[in-house]
């Protein structure tokens, strides 16, 4: 059934009691949400900080360590290939599950893949092996997301994204905790009694994580499809499209070879910096390829409305689609937001560095402070899932009831401060006790964090646009801090993990500022840009 046209006008409604905010979390959209965040979140330190601790326990040097992080930049530039997930097709699949349920399998059939290969593959022999498979596993993994922050978005009204932000965010923890401890318990618990690196231990644990992903993969085939977008008017809207882009004559052009050029270069240029065979400066020539080519397909085509393509393999139309796909919603985005678009997306750009730049580098650290794979499991599976749990279901609650911006200044505030106890933690030497005290503190600190965030950003979106605009916000999310964290192998050589971890508090205080500002900028009621329709913040 099509859903209900919104309100214009709805009457001011009375705050909700505390058993009726926390009940939202028992309906079904909620728990499919949890499943499904679990996941969004598995893949993430498969191809990061656990693989850092691999790599480290294998004798692989803090600096490649570090530059091999800049594999999760995927996350960063998933806004190139959005529009495609948001309205492209795929064959067969599409027709059977729908737009997004059938990105999702894809994806999520791809994770598993690239997890069995990068299991089959020990670091001590060759590297080249394991970039290339998490490079696979970053990509689709990013895909994942795309489709699923869509699909989140759609699946309930503006008033339940918090919570479905907080389940969300629980299973996305939840998840990383399984492959942090899981994996840590996993790769111990079959090389018991054996000393210094075993490579076996660490093929059957990611073996397992492949087979983790079966979560996700029942549940988006169990699960129902949103309701489609208004299909007249985008059929209309494709066929205007097709028509004027074919009076244009040119189906490949200056701008067309320089965006795939550009493209093309930014994956293999990825895989060869990681691997120190290529430089940043390569990288960035392709990204402006990659821009110059997008920017002249704008200029030759013009703008419209997203569209949904005819029929596979009309390049045509796929072109078109491209184009106007991927200009349409930042334009929104801007137009609705005026000369405020740029303080949003400086706080979108920079809220979450201070973790990202220390989460690189924090299972190498507990390698080099001593610590055994089982007492890091023990203490990230115990006092880390509960203080995640605390701090997903407590942030996504205050959101609902004191508003997103208030708990995201809380968030940024708990998160630079458990960094400064990693500093301390850093002069104590193996001491788990301190050690679960300091887990504990950061995964309470990022839950609530994680879930406020998340309902800000949902909050941004148009819901003509969710998998693009999503896509483009958690891409310069996580574009900066993924760059910035490649070097922190290097940076912790040269200075060490006290100032290491001192320096990365340091890098939340312009959060704080730019959080001040933007509570300055949203007034006490907002037009909702799913709906047109004023809300409370």
């Amino acid at each position: 059934m099509p859903p209900e046209a919104p309100a214009t006008s709805p009457a001011p409604s009375a705050p909700r009691s505390w058993l009726a905010t926390l009940k939202v979390y028992t309906e079904p959209v909620v728990l499919r949400m949890l499943l499904l965040g679990f996941s969004a979140g598995l893949p993430l330190l498969l191809v990061l900080g656990t693989l850092g601790f691999w790599l480290r326990e294998a004798g692989i040097d803090r600096k490649t360590i570090g530059y091999l992080s800049w594999v999760g930049l995927a996350y960063g530039l998933k806004w190139a290939w959005a529009p495609l997930v948001d309205r492209l097709p795929l064959p067969i699949l599409t027709r059977v599950l729908g737009q997004r349920r059938s990105w999702l399998l894809f994806a999520q059939l791809a994770i598993m893949g690239g997890l069995i290969g990068m299991a089959m593959s020990d670091p001590t022999v060759a590297l080249r092996p394991i970039v290339i498979c998490a490079l696979m596993v970053a990509f689709a993994s990013a895909t994942q997301d795309i489709a699923l922050d869509a699909f989140r978005i759609e699946s309930a009204e503006t008033d339940k994204q918090a919570a479905l932000a907080a389940a969300y965010q629980t299973g996305y923890r939840l998840a990383m905790i399984w492959a942090g401890a899981g994996v840590l318990w996993i790769a111990a618990g079959i090389t018991e009694g054996a000393k210094g690196y075993i490579y076996a231990g660490w093929q059957g644990a990611y073996v397992v994580m492949a087979a983790s992903m079966l979560v996700g993969v029942i549940i988006t085939l169990a699960s129902r499809e949103p309701a489609p977008r208004d299909l007249e008017a985008e059929r209309a809207e494709r066929q205007t499209v097709a028509q004027t882009f074919s009076t244009q004559g040119i189906v490949f052009s200056w701008p067309l070879l320089l965006a795939m050029i550009g493209v093309g270069g930014l994956l293999v240029t990825m895989a060869r910096v990681t691997l120190g065979s290529a430089t940043m400066a390569e990288f960035l020539v392709f990204a402006g390829c990659a821009a110059v080519g997008f920017v002249g397909l704008d200029r030759r085509w013009g703008t419209g409305a997203p569209l949904r393509l005819p029929a596979p393999g009309a390049i045509t139309p796929l072109l078109a689609h491209m184009n106007l796909s991927a200009y349409r919603p930042f334009a929104d985005f801007i137009v609705r937001n005026g000369r405020h678009a740029l303080l949003i997306l400086a706080l979108i750009a920079i809220y979450r560095i201070s973790d990202v730049v220390m989460g690189i580098m924090a299972n190498p650290f507990y390698v080099d402070m001593g610590y055994t794979k089982e007492e890091v499991a023990a203490v990230s599976k115990v006092y880390g899932l509960i203080m995640t749990l605390v701090g997903g279901f407590v942030g996504g609650a205050l959101a609902l009831r004191f508003g997103v911006l208030r708990v995201l200044f809380l968030g940024a505030v708990l998160s630079a401060l458990t960094n400064l106890l990693f500093s301390w933690l850093a002069t104590r030497g193996h001491d788990v006790t301190a050690l679960i005290w300091v887990i504990s503190a950061d995964n309470l600190a990022s839950g609530m964090a994680g879930a406020a965030f998340i309902a800000y950003l949902s909050s941004l979106t148009n819901l003509q646009y969710s998998a693009t605009q999503y896509a483009l916000f958690s891409s310069i999310m996580l574009l900066l801090p993924k760059y910035v964290a490649g070097f922190s192998g290097a940076f912790v050589d040269a200075y060490g993990y006290v100032t290491f971890f001192n320096s990365t508090a340091a890098l939340g205080v312009p959060v704080l500022i730019l959080i001040l500002l933007a509570m300055r900028y949203h007034p006490n009621k907002a037009a909702d840009p799913r709906t047109d329709t004023p809300k409370e913040t």
